[in-house]
């Protein structure tokens, strides 16, 4: 649930890259809301988050805090809005449950930012979840990718595979840097 976990030393070197004009945009597939807590602003959470839920009759948005005590007495949240309860009148948090679409803004934006990125990172990722999964093959085989990963990903061919603990191997990128 959202505010329980901090952001890692991994979540620090994507807001550091952001606060250095370095970080087109970060594209997750995480629901923790890490990322936001972090501070970074440029963020596609891909499979949504926690931090809101949605009527799934009338629309209402709500934040994470309005429904939390139903779910972790683990009721169904209902909407308030809604003048009659029926089965659709749910509060459902904003992430995307398998078989489900993901939101139009991750279509949006990858559209635009394939042909703009000139450098792809991918970290602790088995990159086995689609549409995400094809990121790396979206952007033009010029562009150089690397991969900061626990183990490799046969599957995709980066240029450059720096494999391990994401966070130790960000700190040592951060130190080569000389990134506080």
């Amino acid at each position: 649930w959202p505010g329980q976990f901090s952001p890692s030393p991994s979540h620090h070197f994507i807001k550091q890259m952001e606060d250095r004009q370095c970080l087109l945009r970060n594209y997750t597939q995480n629901i923790d809301t890490l990322e936001k807590v972090c501070g970074i602003r440029n963020v596609i959470q891909c499979h949504g988050s926690f931090s809101t839920a949605t009527c799934r009759m009338c629309g209402h948005k709500v934040d994470s805090d309005t429904i939390k005590e139903d779910i972790m007495k683990q009721v169904i949240p209902v909407c308030k809005r809604c003048p009659e309860p029926t089965p659709q009148s749910i509060l459902k948090p904003d992430i995307v449950f398998f078989g489900e679409g993901l939101p139009n803004e991750f279509h949006h934006a990858i559209e635009a930012d394939r042909l703009k990125a000139d450098l792809v990172i991918v970290m602790g990722s088995s990159l086995k979840v689609k549409p995400v999964a094809h990121i790396p093959n979206l952007v033009p085989p010029d562009i150089p990718q690397i991969l900061i990963n626990r183990e490799p990903l046969p599957h995709l061919n980066f240029d450059v595979e720096l494999l391990g603990d994401c966070d130790i191997i960000v700190s040592e990128l951060c130190s080569r840097l000389e990134w506080k």
